[in-house]
């Protein structure tokens, strides 16, 4: 069998997936289909008809929070080595942390088998989209207080200049006025944390 006739073999064996999971972001809340689902169901199907999945490239770029992510994977036919397709997926995560990108990638990996073997699941990504964005917009942003607030705590760890805030909170100085005020929050903890160790290491330096 070539390629295309594996694909709709697998297809033909995986024909829905249910919601197995439950997402709730602020007072939205609606279910979806884990990835652990999608890869379990998947992977057995791809093994019974000799195909492999992996990545090839990608390219990564995080603004602010979010992690964006283009990965190329490639279907093969483990029966022919020349015999392969090459499918472009996207993914964002968000995470003030350095877990954005493998959200991302998961987000990527998981839609790739979803749209390449169309899948219906009952999910609708553009609708739950809109609502985490309409949960966004009611949110309040900095004001003078938090931004000044914010300006100092960054400088006294050592970021004198735009390259150097950018590189301690992720995002531009110039955008700060577009932070919501639970992000900054977050990202104060983040700071006094970083504080409080540079203190201790301040303190040990002096005891020696």
């Amino acid at each position: 069998m070539n390629l295309f006739e594996k694909m709709a073999a697998v297809m033909r064996d995986v024909q829905y997936l249910a919601k197995d999971d439950h997402v709730e972001f602020k007072t939205t809340k609606y279910k979806a289909i884990s990835e652990e689902k999608v890869t379990g169901t998947m992977r057995k199907a791809l093994l019974d008809h000799g195909l492999v999945v992996f990545p090839v490239r990608q390219t990564r770029e995080r603004v602010g929070t979010i992690t964006s992510v283009d990965v190329t994977y490639r279907l093969q036919n483990i029966e022919d080595p020349n015999d392969y397709i090459e499918i472009v997926s996207s993914g964002d995560g968000a995470d003030t942390q350095d877990k954005g990108a493998g959200k991302a990638m998961t987000y990527a990996f998981k839609y790739m088998f979803l749209r390449t073997f169309a899948i219906p699941t009952g999910e609708d990504p553009d609708k739950i989209s809109s609502a985490e964005l309409d949960a966004q917009e009611k949110e309040e942003f900095v004001g003078a207080v938090e931004i000044e607030t914010l300006k100092k705590v960054a400088k006294a760890l050592g970021a004198d200049t735009k390259s150097e805030f950018k590189q301690l909170c992720g995002f531009s100085v110039d955008n700060i006025g577009n932070l919501t005020k639970t992000a900054w929050g977050v990202l104060m903890v983040d700071l006094n944390k970083k504080m409080d160790e540079e203190a201790h290491k301040r303190a040990m330096q002096d005891d020696a």
